[in-house]
């Protein structure tokens, strides 16, 4: 597991999908128009979206409809691929800003504006994997929510 906390380079825009590109590439993926486009989509949100919001903003882009079923089928490869985080408790996605680096998901999920800010602890989870190891049970891919108010909301 790698260290509690370290640097990420965060990569923004077209250098994210360059990132995103090689990392889907490596992994034995095709990069294909569609999925280039998708990603683009969900790393353009500013907070968790829904494979609908997904499809409404490549439907827009290609003036065309793009059916939700498909933008699923290529969200669920992101995730496999670590492009994309899903957001378990409301069923959405954000783009992974380091595809590079392997992390297990804590999410702090702002109740009133929907922010999500992710976050790596391996600490944490390696605390949780440790758990559920003790209770006999094997941790595959260990997801944590925090709900409640992000600074700007709690300060409202």
């Amino acid at each position: 597991m790698a260290h509690a906390h370290h640097h990420h380079d965060e990569p923004q825009g077209a250098e994210l999908s360059r990132v995103a590109q090689a990392t889907l590439e490596r992994s034995g993926e095709q990069w294909t128009a569609m999925r280039a486009q998708i990603f683009e989509a969900l790393a353009a949100f500013d907070r968790p979206a829904s494979a609908y919001d997904i499809a409404e903003a490549v439907s827009n882009a290609q003036g065309r409809r793009v059916a939700a079923n498909s933008v699923y089928r290529i969200l669920d490869l992101f995730v496999g691929a670590n492009l994309a985080r899903r957001v378990e408790s409301a069923n959405a996605y954000v783009a992974n800003a380091h595809p590079d680096c392997l992390h297990d998901c804590i999410f702090l999920v702002c109740d009133a504006c929907g922010q999500t800010t992710h976050i790596d602890d391996d600490r944490l989870t390696a605390g949780v994997r440790s758990a559920a190891q003790a209770a006999g049970f094997a941790a595959e891919r260990p997801v944590i929510e925090v709900r409640g108010r992000c600074a700007a909301c709690g300060k409202a």
